[in-house]
């Protein structure tokens, strides 16, 4: 309440004082502005609570997206490092023939060895760095699929250090941990927030932006 005006949208009641916009009997509030809302102060997650009904943040990929974009990126993966170790010659086959006392061995392998062996992960991890840490956010697979790597707490892209810990984890857990990493790539099937391990230790999700 005031005997002037103090801005824009003030009004003048019946005993002549000047009262401000929220205040009017007609007063509706502006609409939410969700860009805003897409980060919480405190450090709250951009996704803080899925089954609430005010929610209204993009929707999170489903496993069958994720599935989807991991086998184009495995395939591609797949080519690559395959085309790299041949040129560099790093697949080795051996077959040993054996007869003792009457019994015979037939011993055939088939190995991957240096500078394949090297190469291979470091274009792995590379690979998820480069285009999850990028601007796009997207590697090949998301991009076919329409999904995108978002941090947790702003649903902002995550940035090269992000991605670079989210692909090292990964690759750790499939070559290291073998076990593991078939949870990891499980996880989503049950999480609430449909993020792998190594989405949660990267502070990651994914979500559905369409294809481009």
């Amino acid at each position: 309440m005031s005997n002037v005006s103090q801005g824009p949208g003030w009004w003048m009641a019946s005993d002549h004082k000047w009262y401000p916009p929220e205040s009017h009997p007609g007063y509706q509030p502006p609409p939410p502005n969700l860009t805003a809302l897409s980060s919480y102060p405190g450090g709250q997650p951009f996704y803080p609570n899925l089954s609430s009904s005010s929610y209204a943040g993009p929707q999170l990929a489903n496993y069958g997206l994720r599935l989807g974009g991991w086998v184009i990126d495995w395939l591609i993966l797949l080519v690559v490092c395959g085309v790299i170790s041949a040129v560099t010659h790093s697949f080795h086959y051996s077959h040993v023939a054996t007869n003792v006392n009457g019994f015979y061995s037939d011993n055939r392998s088939f190995r991957l060895g240096m500078p394949g062996a090297l190469l291979s992960p470091l274009i792995v991890v590379v690979y998820g760095t480069l285009m999850c840490g990028s601007n796009r956010a997207q590697t090949i697979g998301m991009m076919v699929t329409g999904t995108k790597a978002v941090k947790l707490s702003t649903g902002a892209a995550i940035g090269f250090p992000a991605a670079l810990g989210r692909a090292l984890f990964e690759w750790l857990l499939a070559i290291v941990f073998f076990l593991p990493w078939v949870l990891d790539m499980l996880f989503p099937l049950w999480d609430p927030r449909n993020q792998t391990l190594h989405d949660k230790v990267s502070g990651t999700i994914v979500i559905r932006i369409g294809r481009s």
